[in-house]
């Protein structure tokens, strides 16, 4: 790789926790001298029971070949819930990059574990032969956590060893939080259980526990001595101070980038291990003392190369009995190791090499190298004291900061505002750099959304493999980033990308938490905005349809009334020429035959024959007019029968040809289907004999299939007429009522006229 840019991945669970920030900050200060660009995947707990942790993890899901060339993973953070065999199954699709595990031996990567169990038993032997405790209680981390189960069994061999019993009510499981310790305190006072001494594998729990023990009175380590493990910087300023055994965490995080380069250049898997280191304080019943080793030899494995240098110095000047050369170059040491590791404790041991070897190597008296010492130490001591002040006066500056960048996100919801706010509050912890990525609902796309250096609105759609728009080249690579899921509940909305840089660790879990309620608000806001537009829309086509609706149906009415109107003028006039007609021959024939009875003469056969046929034509006038008026009898009478009863019906108005090709076993399962399309075939049948001069008419029925393999039922009426007529087919009543008949059956009608004569099909769905 050599020539190119490189960069590697972090996977880590939180930077707001002392163990996983010192590994973080070792390993982002290697890759800065090594001129590696990092990203860290800031996700959660694998296995995680809280589903906005469980969402998190999206954030390792976004690591791949894309983006990075190699990965450190700090497993011992990560697998609270999960199994070695969890983490190998979890961690395989990154198997065809370099990878290093931090913490825990992984199949198939290179790692870095600590030899623990060794210390911690020694601290058990300290309590027992020391301090006389008998009873004790152990405060483990999740169960199937395997560096929590392999210091409980050290632990246990050691009581066993001394034939102390270890009651497995008094093991308790916890999370590698101040709350577990909290927790189990509490449970051991109130359910009475006698103790002496708790042991909590890692130092948070531990600080938690004697928070909780102070709370209830119970005094430590005159009641009872507590130890932890993993060796962070608070432990030393707990109260009593906390006797626990120190993981070199620096040392291993810059070994694991050291580790990672040479697989990355072509080289092969490692496994290390190193040493951890057991510090006796005050709150296992020990007096207080200055935490070095007189007599030191030799320079401590985790010595880094610029303190290795620096005791050099400090050997050759102490050599010569330059009192402020050597004070000013022990400053200028001290200012590095704080700004490296922040352990700025070590330089007692490192002293302690120092005296050693200066008073072997020079002919300076006990007393000057004692006086150069102790004023060496002092030096320390002050600087630890002014470091510490310094700590506590930016971690409240660092919290003011947080408050205000909690106001300015808080509660703001358009999207505008939202990123200008979000850029002032980037530039208040002094990033200037910023970009923020929304997932889009296609899978595995993003779009850009906001960067700190552009105000103009973005609309960049991308692969989110690629963490940034290709349109913004790979530079960005070669920087150090801190990439932040963005997630509401279970819900993953997207990532902020933000530079790397030595601010409070708090800030990211803020910015984390901040940005992604507003985003969902913001988006939420979005959302609803485009839902009234679209009911606005949707209100105004619906109204206007109603407007449409209410003229159709205004004429309609109209119509109705036309139709009435014609109806009853049709039906008087039929009364009126026709069927009066027959009533008045009827009339004259009977006072005919009433004249011939009174003058005694015959009534003659012949004119009562033309009184009963005249009133049967009546009767079938009759029959004619209220069959057109009165539904159709669907129960007693087919489909058929009712269009034959028609035919016969119409035969009897008119001498023209009428053919019936329906099938016989037609059925309209609809009654108001079945109504509407008969009253249309009755009203086409009616314009053909009346207005199409034709000499035969067709009523037939056929089936067929649409585009979509839908069943077709065609209805049709066909004459040879001379078609009808154009004044008929633009203003005609009976079209418009065939068309409303049509629309109330779900059915289509297509009407074609000409020269050659009229069809009218009626098309409905089967």
């Amino acid at each position: 790789m050599e020539g190119l840019q490189r960069c590697i991945g972090i996977f880590t669970a939180s930077l707001d926790d002392e163990y996983q920030s010192t590994l973080w900050h070792a390993i982002e200060q290697e890759a800065r001298k090594r001129n590696i660009g990092t990203i860290s995947f800031i996700g959660s707990r694998l296995g995680s029971p809280i589903a906005s942790e469980a969402s998190s993890n999206l954030a390792y899901h976004l690591a791949g070949k894309e983006n990075i060339d190699g990965l450190i993973i700090i497993a011992s953070s990560l697998a609270s819930y999960f199994t070695t065999v969890d983490l190998n199954k979890f961690f395989a699709p990154w198997s065809s990059l370099p990878r290093v595990s931090i913490g825990m031996r992984m199949q198939g990567m290179s790692d870095i574990t600590v030899e623990g169990e060794e210390d911690i038993a020694v601290v058990v032997e300290h309590l027992i032969t020391v301090h006389h405790r008998s009873k004790f209680a152990i405060l483990t981390g999740p169960k199937t956590h395997e560096e929590s189960i392999r210091r409980l069994d050290a632990c246990s061999q050691v009581l066993e060893t001394h034939g102390i019993e270890l009651d497995e009510r008094m093991v308790f499981s916890g999370t590698f939080t101040d709350v577990s310790g909290r927790e189990t305190v509490a449970s051991l006072v109130e359910q009475g259980q006698d103790f002496d001494a708790l042991i909590c594998l890692n130092d948070w729990m531990a600080l938690g526990a004697l928070d909780e023990l102070a709370r209830r009175g119970i005094k430590v380590p005159d009641d009872v001595s507590v130890v932890g493990y993993d060796g962070l910087d608070p432990s030393r300023y707990a109260l009593p101070p906390l006797t626990t055994v120190v993981q070199p965490l620096h040392e291993m995080g810059v070994i694991a980038v050291d580790i990672l380069d040479r697989i990355m250049a072509g080289g092969e898997e490692e496994h290390i291990t190193l040493p951890c280191t057991t510090v006796i304080r005050e709150s296992c019943g020990c007096n207080p003392h200055i935490s070095y080793t007189p007599g030191l030899h030799e320079m401590p494995s985790y010595a880094s190369p610029s303190e290795r240098f620096a005791v050099q110095d400090l050997l050759l000047l102490v050599r010569q009995g330059n009192y402020h050369q050597m004070i000013s170059r022990l400053n200028r040491a001290l200012d590095t190791t704080a700004g490296e590791s922040g352990s700025m404790h070590r330089w007692n041991e490192y002293l302690s090499v120092v005296e050693y070897k200066s008073s072997v190597e020079s002919d300076l008296s006990p007393k000057t190298l004692g006086m150069l010492m102790a004023a060496a130490r002092a030096l320390i001591g002050d600087k630890i004291g002014r470091f510490q002040a310094a700590k506590r006066i930016a971690t409240e500056n660092s919290f003011d900061s947080l408050r205000k960048v909690s106001a300015m996100l808080s509660g703001t919801f358009e999207l505008d505002e939202f990123f200008e706010n979000l850029r002032l509050s980037l530039k208040l912890f002094g990033l200037d750099h910023g970009y923020l990525v929304r997932f889009t609902h296609a899978k595995g796309k993003a779009r850009l959304l906001m960067a700190m250096d552009q105000v103009s609105p973005l609309d960049q759609v991308f692969d989110a493999m690629h963490i940034l728009p290709p349109s913004l080249g790979v530079d960005w690579k070669s920087q150090r980033w801190v990439l932040l899921p963005l997630v509401y509940l279970d819900e993953p909305l997207g990532y902020l990308l933000v530079p790397f840089r030595k601010v409070m660790p708090a800030l990211y879990d803020v910015l984390q938490e901040q940005v992604s309620s507003t985003l969902k608000g913001s988006l939420l806001l979005t959302q609803i905005r485009e839902h009234e537009k679209n009911l606005e829309t949707q209100v105004a086509h619906r109204t206007q349809d109603l407007s449409s609706e209410i003229k159709r149906r205004t004429e309609l009415e109209k119509e109705v009334m036309e139709i009435s109107t014609k109806t009853m003028e049709r039906i008087g006039q039929e009364l009126h020429d026709d069927l009066c007609q027959y009533l008045l021959g009827i009339s004259l024939l009977a006072s005919s035959a009433k004249q011939h009875l009174e003058s005694h003469q015959e009534v003659k056969p012949e004119e009562l024959e033309m009184i009963s046929m005249h009133l049967n034509k009546a009767i079938s006038k009759v029959k004619t007019i209220s069959r057109g008026l009165m539904p159709l009898e669907l129960e007693s009478h087919s489909f058929l029968e009712q269009l034959e009863a028609l035919v016969g019906d119409s035969l009897r108005l008119a001498k023209v040809e009428i053919d019936i090709n329906v099938d016989p076993e037609l059925c309209i399962c609809d009654p108001i289907v079945e109504l509407n399309t008969f009253r249309i075939i009755q009203e086409a049948l009616t314009n053909a004999i009346k207005h199409s001069k034709a000499q035969h008419i067709e009523i037939s029925s056929s089936h067929t299939v649409d585009e979509k393999s839908q069943k077709i039922l065609v209805l049709s009426v066909s004459d040879d007429g001379t078609g009808l007529p154009p004044k008929l087919q633009k203003q005609g009543l009976g079209l418009k009522i065939m068309h409303n008949r049509a629309s109330m059956a779900n059915a289509l009608l297509k009407i074609e006229s000409g020269d050659e004569g009229t069809t009218v099909r009626i098309i409905l769905k089967e």
